[in-house]
């Protein structure tokens, strides 16, 4: 389905223009399908292993980590990286093409988690979903990780330490930064109540933060370093700091705001 999905795209990219290892020995169909391979058995791995003691009924938890993945891929395709695309610059053309793109791979993850979760985890059926925290604690877990988000993305920007477009199309991408820092800290106050019952912040930061939400949005960067040479290395760096600076602003959410009374 994802890869249908890419083929009913309106534009197509020039597949002469990805000079990787791995498409020069393999080609560029085989190495596209490994991604998809990659990254749904993340999905699908997370959602069994981790989702089984989750206190929730299986079509919550399926919902749960099918919506997070969803939407770390739907908004991660707006991000602005001109050289993946069929266009030379940022504008409307671009934000049409990679929003039909990111579609066809948020559907298939959530569908893919609530079938998982459905069909496999074996699990009665428990009450409706609790009330799990206030929205005024939801938002500043959500502002918080954002912040961290955000701060970490300047600073690599500004410094050149990430590679970006930054400079040529500086709002595009600091607009993109601040909305998918929001998307990050949502992220983890969707799988929170998944995790009710983990004890530790550690532990639990790490479940959210890193093995479902950090690998997820690692596998889905190495897709450009996967057809791109030389650009797997920097890829990882700047997706793993992401990563970091994430979990830190969870793991201070959860020592020192997560427990304060409204």
């Amino acid at each position: 389905m994802a890869i249908a999905s890419k083929v009913a795209l309106p534009s197509e990219v020039n597949i002469g223009d990805f000079d990787s290892i791995f498409v020069r020995i393999f080609g560029f169909e085989i190495v596209a399908s490994f991604y998809f391979i990659m990254i749904y058995t993340h999905n699908a791995v997370v959602t069994l292993v981790l989702g089984k003691r989750a206190k929730l009924s299986s079509g919550q938890t399926g919902v749960h980590f099918g919506l997070v993945f969803a939407l770390i891929y739907f908004f991660g395709m707006q991000e602005v990286v001109i050289e993946s695309s069929p266009f030379t610059s940022w504008g409307i053309d671009f934000v049409i093409y990679q929003f039909f793109g990111g579609v066809g791979e948020a559907v298939v993850a959530l569908l893919l988690c609530v079938v998982i979760s459905k069909c496999i985890i074996e699990r009665k059926e428990r009450q409706p979903e609790k009330h799990h925290g206030t929205l005024q604690k939801k938002l500043s877990a959500i502002l918080l990780i954002a912040f961290a988000f955000t701060i970490a993305r300047v600073i690599g920007y500004e410094t050149g330490f990430i590679h970006s477009d930054v400079k040529s199309f500086p709002i595009p991408c600091y607009i993109w930064t601040v909305l998918f820092g929001i998307v990050l800290g949502f992220g983890y106050t969707m799988l929170r109540p998944v995790f009710e019952d983990e004890k530790g912040i550690i532990k639990l930061s790490v479940k959210i933060m890193v093995l479902t939400i950090g690998l997820s949005w690692m596998i889905f960067n190495s897709f450009i370093g996967l057809i791109f040479a030389r650009e797997m290395f920097p890829l990882l760096i700047r997706s793993g700091l992401d990563v970091v600076a994430s979990f830190i602003a969870a793991l201070i959410w959860e020592k020192y705001f997560s427990k304060c009374k409204p």
